[in-house]
């Protein structure tokens, strides 16, 4: 081959190379990305993407904006819907709305953005490489950080696992001793209720005894009412003709309630229900109760006038400390008689016999009363166990581990703490 030929050669392989660079710029448009440069063909007539006009090749990125859709003016600010891609080489692309284009800022960090201004304002300096190699940087850093966080899923997930099986394996081993605890219970409570029904029996006749110690008293009592009721029925009725009448009322001072020195009208028509006279048997069924509440009234009064206020200061703390003495007394009795009634009664009076078996009812209520709290916690524990599998601890159990782990924050004078699964 000549030096002719190889002339001839170079000439045809340059001009392919100019040729297919020349073509790769017409092809692709200003501000179109590589994969859409097909869409642009030079040697035919342009279709606006939404099919609305075809028009001149020529008229692409022409600064006139002839597509609804923008798609003839990619590369210009002609459009106000428009974007513009940037290539961006050496980072990452970025598409803009089409307004920012050759508006003086730029935009894309190739500078691709403000092509009219290069000239005129000056070139756009290319910070692609410099900002792609921080993000990658980042991207790297990031990725570090997926990596080790993936580590600890990885023994979160093998914890969780572990706790499951475990937890599973104590709910088994809890059945087994719940059905024992639940036998012991039965045993206990049966035992109990024999106890108790025993003791019931060997306490029945101090139960009689005491419901007929509490009648004879009762009978006493109303023995002595009555007693006192005829001797101030004989008080009031001077004439003794056994009838109390408006005269003999008006001379019985108790009746005179407002200290006036006379009985009033309304005074007597309170005692007497408005009637004239009143025989002894109304007295004993209806004016003795009024008028003990009158007596009552009057050996208040009495007293508040003659004792000192510091006298009845004190009796009011005494009376009070007595109450409070009382009161405590009978919370304890009321703890007592949980099960019977025995403790109503006089113990000494109980021979020995009966107080052995007071004994052993005490025992067996005890021995229950353990028995039953032993089963009612493992009930707890295996329902908590339960509700612990059944929480959505993640797909692989991945924060099962986690379960009330607490965390706080403090944010000036608040503190923020939450505790996982359970409460903030």
């Amino acid at each position: 081959m000549n030096v002719m030929e190889n002339f001839y050669l170079f000439i045809t392989v340059f001009c392919g190379i100019f040729t297919l660079i020349n073509c790769t710029s017409i092809v692709k448009p200003r501000g179109i990305a590589f994969e859409r440069a097909s869409l642009y063909v030079p040697d035919k007539d342009f279709s606006c993407f939404d099919g609305s006009y075809i028009i001149p090749f020529s008229y692409v990125n022409d600064d006139y904006c002839d597509c609804p859709d923008a798609s003839d003016e990619p590369g210009t600010s002609a459009c106000p819907n428009g974007t513009f891609h940037c290539t961006n080489a050496g980072h990452t692309s970025l598409v803009i709305p089409s307004s920012r284009v050759n508006d003086g800022i730029c935009d894309c960090c190739d500078g691709s953005d403000e092509w009219a201004n290069m000239l005129r304002k000056g070139t756009c300096e290319n910070t692609c490489e410099e900002l792609g190699r921080a993000a990658r940087e980042e991207a790297e850093r990031v990725q570090k950080i997926f990596v080790a966080g993936h580590e600890i899923r990885a023994q979160l997930i093998a914890k969780g696992k572990e706790l499951r099986l475990e937890k599973q394996n104590r709910i088994t081993e809890l059945f087994e001793i719940q059905r024992s605890a639940e036998l012991t219970k039965n045993n206990t409570l049966h035992a109990k209720e024999t106890a108790e029904e025993i003791e019931k029996s060997a306490l029945e006749k101090y139960k009689i005894m005491n419901d007929e110690k509490k009648r004879q008293e009762n009978e006493k009592e109303k023995l002595k009412d009555q007693n006192e009721a005829f001797e101030i029925f004989n008080q009031i009725d001077t004439n003794k003709n056994n009838k109390i009448e408006e005269e003999e009322v008006e001379a019985y001072a108790t009746f005179d309630q407002n200290n006036d020195g006379t009985v009033s009208q309304d005074e007597k028509d309170y005692f007497m229900e408005n009637k004239k006279e009143i025989s002894l048997e109304d007295f004993v069924l209806n004016g003795w109760i009024r008028l003990k509440q009158l007596m009552l009234v009057e050996n208040m009064d009495a007293k508040d006038t003659e004792l000192p206020v510091d006298v009845d200061n004190d009796r009011q703390v005494e009376e009070t400390e007595d109450q409070d003495e009382n009161e405590d007394d009978s919370d304890h009795v009321e703890d007592d008689v949980k099960y019977t009634e025995s403790e109503e009664f006089d113990e000494s009076q109980y021979d020995e016999e009966t107080k052995l078996i007071i004994e052993e009812a005490k025992q067996a209520r005890n021995a229950f009363e353990e028995a039953d709290r032993k089963f009612r916690d493992l009930q707890r524990e295996v329902t908590h166990l339960q509700e612990s599998l059944n929480k959505d601890f993640g797909p692989e159990d991945e924060f099962a581990a986690l379960d009330g782990e607490c965390y706080e924050l403090s944010d000036r004078e608040y503190v923020y703490k939450l505790c996982l699964f359970d409460q903030v």
